[in-house]
């Protein structure tokens, strides 16, 4: 049953802008949530980050996804393959100093560390690299597709 709005247009503005601080704060919440829980544990224990974690992906794929599918890649960001690169390595770094201090908490063996780190980053820069290339190219397409005039207009 729908029912009509009692907003006007600009609390419906408010409203809007309130749920979209709402969305970043509960993601970029559980994320430094996850992070410190798994320095608080000593080791990484998924079975006390799981509710967070399956939380964090629905919501991160959600607002994947739903970019996409309407055409949206960033309101800063540059769609090109320079943008993807710089993320990817930002995103292989942070995930590699992450896990060497965590290997490290728990194996004590500075060369195995810093090699397993490197292992790490570079799998998580190829994979970023590729998510977000074959998520640009989808973007795009979608994106001109919206674009595109439709076929019944240069009829009339």
């Amino acid at each position: 049953m729908k029912r009509k709005s009692n907003l006007d247009e600009m609390q419906e503005q408010e409203l809007l802008k309130i749920e979209h601080n709402g969305c970043w704060l509960a993601f970029w919440g559980l994320l430094i949530v996850m992070i410190i829980q798994s320095f608080a544990f000593g080791s990484f224990d998924f079975k006390a980050l799981a509710g967070e974690w399956v939380v964090f992906m629905v919501l991160a794929l959600y607002l994947a996804f739903a970019c996409v599918r309407r055409g949206i890649w960033d309101r800063k960001l540059a769609m090109n393959t320079k943008t993807n690169l710089i993320v990817s390595a930002l995103t292989g770094i942070v995930m590699g100093i992450f896990n060497a201090v965590m290997i490290f908490r728990y194996y004590r063996k500075p060369v195995g560390t810093i090699a397993a780190a490197v292992i790490i980053s570079l799998i998580t820069f190829v994979l970023c690299f590729v998510i977000l290339s074959i998520m640009m190219k989808q973007t795009k397409k979608r994106k001109a597709v919206m674009e595109a005039e439709p076929a019944d207009a240069n009829e009339i």
